[in-house]
This record gives C-alpha cells, sequence and structure tokens, in this order.
C-alpha cells in the first residue's frame, strides 16, 4: 500500500501494546493546562499553607451538588501538578499553579487543534467557573447563541494529539480492508466534528459506497441516525450487517459502555473488528468547560465513580466482557499524562 505523503506511517503489530508518545518540551497543550488549572484555583480561593475539607470548600462557594464531583476532580489535578496535597477530604495548598508566560489563549487553541465550539466554551467559562460551579449562569447560555450543547460535546477532549490516533486508526481500516476479499461494510458511530472521516476516507476512498455515517443528531453529511444507548437492530441495523465499526471519540459518551459494547459485537459479522479512539483521563480543558454540559445520567455515573473519562484497563476489560479480543493498544499524550487511547479489537466468532 502507497505511503500518504507528509507524514511516517507509525508500525503497527498484532499484539496488544502501549507506549506513550510524550511531547519533549513545553507545548501549546501544556500551556492550555496551566492557564485552566490557574483559573481553577482562582475559583476555589486556595491560598498557600492553607489546610481545608473539600466539603468546607464547597459550601463556602455555594457548590450545588450536581457539580460537587468537579471539585473533586479539579482538586485531583491540582495535585498532579503539585499545587496541592490531597489526604481524603482533606487537601493542603502546597504552592501556587506556575506561571505559563503564554500566548494568547485563541492563540492556544488553535495550535492545539482545539474545536471551535470547545474553545469558545473554555474561554468564556475560565471567566465565569464560580457562577457555574453555583449554576448562576450555565455552560449552555454560554454556547448560546453561535454554538450548541451537542456540537461543543462531539469535541470533547480533542486536540492535537487525537490526530495522531485518527491516522493511526485510517492506517489500521486500510490494513483491515485489504485482507478482505468482498466489499468492506463500514459503519462509524458518531461522526462529531468529522475528524476521523477525513482520516479514514482521505486513505481509503473506496470505503465510501458502503461506508454508514451515523450521529445522534444532526449532522452536516449524508448520515443516518442510531443512538448507541438503544437497540441497534430497532433503529435499522441488523445484526452482522458491518465489517468494520469506527467511533472518534464517541463511546466515553455511552451511558453504560459494557451494554453499548455487546451492541456492537452484535452488530458485527464475526470476525469483524472495531477501531476506536477515546480520551484516557479528565483534561484540565474539558474540567473547565464541556464538563459542565454533561446529563444528569452522565453525571449519576460521574459521582460513582468519580471519572467521565474510563481508565483504559476499564475498556479492556469491557471489551472482553463483550466478547472481542484486542488486538492493538496505542497511547498518545501530552508532556504529564497520557491523554488518548486507540483500541483495535476483533470480534470473537464464539
Amino acid at each position: 500500500m502507497p505511503e500518504r505523503s507528509g507524514r511516517t506511517r507509525m508500525p503497527w503489530n498484532h499484539r496488544p501494546v502501549a507506549y506513550p508518545r510524550v511531547a519533549r518540551k513545553p507545548s501549546a497543550t501544556d500551556q492550555l493546562d496551566l492557564v485552566s488549572l490557574a483559573a481553577v484555583a482562582a475559583a476555589l480561593r486556595l491560598r498557600s499553607g492553607a489546610v481545608r475539607s473539600i466539603g468546607d470548600t464547597t459550601r463556602t462557594l455555594g457548590v450545588i451538588p450536581r457539580h460537587e464531583w468537579l471539585v473533586r476532580r479539579w482538586l485531583g489535578a491540582l495535585a498532579r501538578c503539585g499545587v496541592v496535597e490531597l489526604d481524603g477530604d482533606t487537601y493542603r495548598v502546597r504552592g501556587e499553579v506556575p506561571g505559563t508566560g503564554a500566548e494568547d489563549l485563541d492563540v492556544l487553541h488553535v495550535q492545539s487543534r482545539i474545536p471551535e465550539e470547545v474553545a469558545r466554551l473554555h474561554g468564556r467559562a475560565l471567566r465565569h467557573l464560580p457562577e457555574l460551579l453555583r449554576d448562576e449562569v450555565t455552560a449552555a447560555e454560554l454556547l448560546a447563541p453561535e454554538s450548541t450543547v451537542h456540537g461543543a460535546l462531539a469535541g470533547e477532549g480533542l486536540s492535537l494529539f487525537t490526530q495522531q490516533l485518527d491516522e493511526g486508526c485510517a492506517d489500521l481500516v486500510a490494513l483491515a480492508a485489504g485482507t478482505r476479499r468482498h466489499r468492506t461494510r463500514v459503519v462509524e458511530l458518531g461522526c462529531g466534528t468529522g475528524r476521523l472521516t477525513t482520516a479514514v476516507l482521505r486513505e481509503s476512498p473506496d470505503l465510501t459506497e458502503h461506508y454508514r455515517f451515523t450521529d445522534i443528531g444532526y449532522q452536516p453529511l449524508r448520515s443516518e441516525t442510531l443512538d448507541v444507548d438503544e437497540d441497534f437492530v430497532a433503529q435499522g441495523f441488523a445484526d452482522a450487517t458491518a465489517d468494520i465499526v469506527l467511533a472518534g471519540h464517541t463511546l466515553h459518551h455511552a451511558a453504560n459502555i459494557g451494554q453499548t459494547l455487546a451492541r456492537i459485537r452484535n452488530l458485527l459479522a464475526p470476525g469483524g473488528e472495531l477501531l476506536f479512539t477515546t480520551p484516557a483521563e479528565d483534561d484540565p480543558v474539558s474540567l473547565t468547560s464541556t464538563h459542565f454540559l454533561h446529563s444528569r445520567q452522565r453525571l449519576a455515573a460521574a459521582f460513582r465513580d468519580g471519572v467521565i473519562f474510563p481508565a483504559m484497563v476499564v475498556w479492556r476489560n469491557a471489551l472482553y466482557a463483550a466478547g472481542f479480543t484486542v488486538k492493538v493498544e496505542f497511547s498518545v499524550g501530552a508532556r504529564t499524562s497520557v491523554r488518548h487511547h486507540l483500541f483495535h479489537a476483533v470480534r470473537e466468532n464464539v
């Protein structure tokens, strides 16, 4: 298969592997993280040397109950960069968020390839974090009138790093399609911003004829409606009618990832392949923007588990339980952490 000009093809093998790709110098993404965490520290009114309980903090700030989980996630993020030290429900402030010498916020959004609707919400939310915590203003109101909740959530967690995974996914789809003698039937779940779709069809334009684009809402392309939380057959997606299922940063929105993976397994023909990308952990941009948009159903899971983005081991176990064998795992990340995962799994024949 010819190389695509302008980039180096990633080496893939057929064993589950995970190796973070780490930036060697502070990037626009690192600077966005620090800008976000500085706004968080200001909203929490942190004072160096202070020792407080999380409960006292939420009461003092007037945080409404459905946003209390976010305060805990904020403190967890601050702990990872050494600003606070957590001990159960108590924390001690050790210092300040490091200065960034950051460029203009809009420039950082562009350099990090943050989707426009997420960038707009992030910029506005940083100025209103205390009010958002108290529900005096909502994230949906900050998006209006130019953007929508659906559009912002479609871009949640996307950045410069996800481009690497989209291209890797496109490589794997091309390899999978090349091994099949018959036409390859592809279903993409939640086309969202279209980044993955573009990468795949640029690499494999012949797939277009049998490529079913789906989303939960209207998208500006030829698409079908499919809700991953509902029965696929009832929505017109019969069992064993897909050879490849793709999902670019969408499956973490599922109310129950185990049930959704089981539906995907049924949609795939025996030996069919699932390729998806997903955020690996809460990142500071999402923590200060799109996480305010999640539905009450999604927030119930966050209250229980303390996370919006499931960890890699959770996905791995869920895939196994749903009847998949993982062939490839790949991760990319910022200087301080892994941010995104790609999974390539095959439906078992039993």
